[in-house]
């Protein structure tokens, strides 16, 4: 069954602040967009014990609970703790079940007590999952699950042309499976590599991680890296003006449940601004890359070696194909497609409500 209500407000509870990726980008970002384009207004609740942002929850908590706005969703996004800021949650999706909705998009569950995250998945009237594998994972919990793939941010910044240099390029947090899969499959390709390139890799923080990558690469004299160790996450106009020096993005996962599970934001970065992805051939990777259309599949070193080795000698005419096709993958993950899933998330009905 359908309704013809529209969505028209969003109670949102993050389970942290912008410095994290899913707040930005499955969330913050988003709402700005909805708001402007959609007319949805939105309450974006980011826990914290400063005066301003206890008595901002404060005012939206009692709002959803005792003065809910009409047509709404009340969404917590990633909760997993079992402190007062949980709990508070907790009583409000068992009070204000109706379009409650559970937003995950990291497999949390595999690396904390899962306990809090399964409450949410079974307590909030829908789920919506930001992969493939987190969908399936909790849908023994919630029947109602909704795949709903992480947007970028359209600023219309799209590569012009090959670089002079040949520069390859990553982004992320560097650590974890993350940092693993670029030491094992990526670094052993770029060292056999003889031209001249730059490697850029944002998302640096830890200086024994710095030094080791500058040691590994020491005798690689036709390497220029570099290492930007202070980055402002929450300037989008920045940080995509970085990517557009890339002339390659690198998206490696490693075949785990963890990687496997991950929403693919570091690939559709890329290919929001018309760089071409070496990826690995994992989901959520592969819902947006398409193997000699807008990169290549990469499952080991000698393929990152060999793929490197023929975007540098390709000429600009023809790695401008492959840009032109990245940026035109944007429409599968952009905002308005986002919203559509949200649309559903609101306008499907339950048998029980």
């Amino acid at each position: 069954m359908k309704t013809n209500k529209r969505l028209e407000f969003i109670y949102w509870f993050s389970f942290y602040n912008t410095d994290s990726p899913s707040v930005r980008y499955r969330a913050k970002y988003p709402l700005d967009y909805f708001k402007k384009y959609k007319g949805v207004e939105s309450y974006l609740v980011i826990p914290g014990y400063s005066p301003k942002l206890i008595l901002f929850f404060l005012k939206s908590y009692f709002s959803a609970l005792f003065f809910r706005r009409r047509n709404s969703l009340i969404i917590v996004q990633r909760v997993s703790s079992n402190f007062i800021y949980a709990n508070l949650l907790k009583l409000l999706v068992l009070v204000r079940s109706k379009n409650s909705v559970y937003d995950l998009d990291d497999a949390d569950y595999l690396e904390s007590d899962p306990k809090t995250i399964y409450y949410f998945a079974g307590h909030c009237e829908k789920i919506s999952a930001g992969s493939k594998l987190i969908e399936s994972h909790l849908k023994k919990y919630n029947q109602h699950i909704f795949h709903t793939t992480s947007p970028v941010m359209d600023l219309s910044l799209s590569k012009k042309n090959k670089n002079s240099i040949f520069t390859v390029g990553w982004i992320g947090g560097f650590g974890g499976d993350q940092k693993k899969s670029m030491i094992e499959f990526v670094f052993p390709a770029l060292k056999k590599l003889t031209f001249n390139f730059n490697l850029k890799i944002l998302g640096v923080y830890d200086l024994s991680d710095k030094k080791f990558i500058l040691q590994y690469f020491e005798e690689n004299k036709n390497i220029k890296i570099e290492l930007p160790m202070v980055i402002d996450w929450n300037d989008e106009r920045g940080i995509q003006n970085r990517i557009l020096d890339f002339d390659i993005g690198i998206a490696t996962l490693t075949n785990d449940e963890l990687q496997l599970s991950k929403s693919g934001i570091k690939a559709k970065q890329y290919l929001n601004n018309g760089i071409p992805v070496l990826s690995s051939n994992l989901p959520e990777n592969n819902s947006v890359i398409v193997d000699g259309f807008n990169g290549y599949y990469c499952s080991d070193e000698i393929d990152y070696f060999n793929k490197l080795n023929q975007f540098y000698a390709m000429s600009n005419e023809d790695y401008l194909i492959f840009s032109v096709n990245a940026r035109n993958s944007i429409n599968s993950f952009n905002h308005s497609n986002y919203y559509s899933d949200f649309e559903k998330i609101f306008s499907s009905k339950l048998d029980n409500f």
